[in-house]
């Protein structure tokens, strides 16, 4: 079997195995994740909205973390529901450019005081690796900001705005699921 030759020839341990095991299974779910929503986005002929979206989303989720789901399908489906109401909804609803500067005011302070949240899956991180989590979401949403203020005002800035406000919203969400499990315990 293709796992034995590979552990033999390189010699890696059994736990070794399962790392990487591990990873390529997350490569492969999120792939897929973001080929299927691709899909549909690009279906209803929003794909370029979805593509910056998760631009900015990825950004912002590999240094904060947030909610994990435990299967497939319900990381898919509120992925999903997480995607289509910041590109299909929540931008008809009227903003002015001082009033998305004033709640990313509050989503950066949201994001300093929370991030990060990691996976149960993933190490705990040390001291170091939280101050830099903090600095790196704090940088992106004030290059945001920067964006935002310099930019002439489009849907794009609008589909970004909301993702960094439901990505902070969760956020908090998930600091606070995390310490009524931690309740719990």
């Amino acid at each position: 079997m293709l796992k034995e030759k590979i552990q033999l020839e390189y010699g890696f341990t059994n736990f070794q195995m399962g790392q990487i095991r591990y990873t390529l299974e997350c490569i492969f779910s999120e792939t897929s994740k973001l080929i299927l929503m691709g899909i549909y986005f690009a279906l209803i002929h929003k794909f370029s909205f979805y593509a910056f979206a998760i631009f900015v989303l990825v950004l912002l989720r590999t240094c904060t973390g947030g909610l994990h789901f435990k299967h497939y399908t319900s990381c898919l489906l509120f992925t999903f529901a997480f995607l289509f109401i910041s590109i299909n909804v929540l931008p008809a609803i009227p903003f002015t450019k001082l009033y998305m500067l004033f709640v990313l005011f509050f989503c950066l302070i949201a994001n300093y005081y929370f991030a990060p949240i990691v996976s149960c899956y993933r190490p705990t991180p040390t001291g170091i690796r939280i101050k830099k989590s903090k600095l790196q979401a704090c940088t992106i949403i004030t290059i945001y900001v920067l964006f935002l203020y310099v930019c002439p005002f489009n849907l794009y800035s609008t589909v970004g705005f909301w993702i960094i406000v439901l990505q902070s919203i969760q956020l908090v969400a998930a600091k606070l699921f995390k310490y009524k499990k931690e309740e719990l315990q």
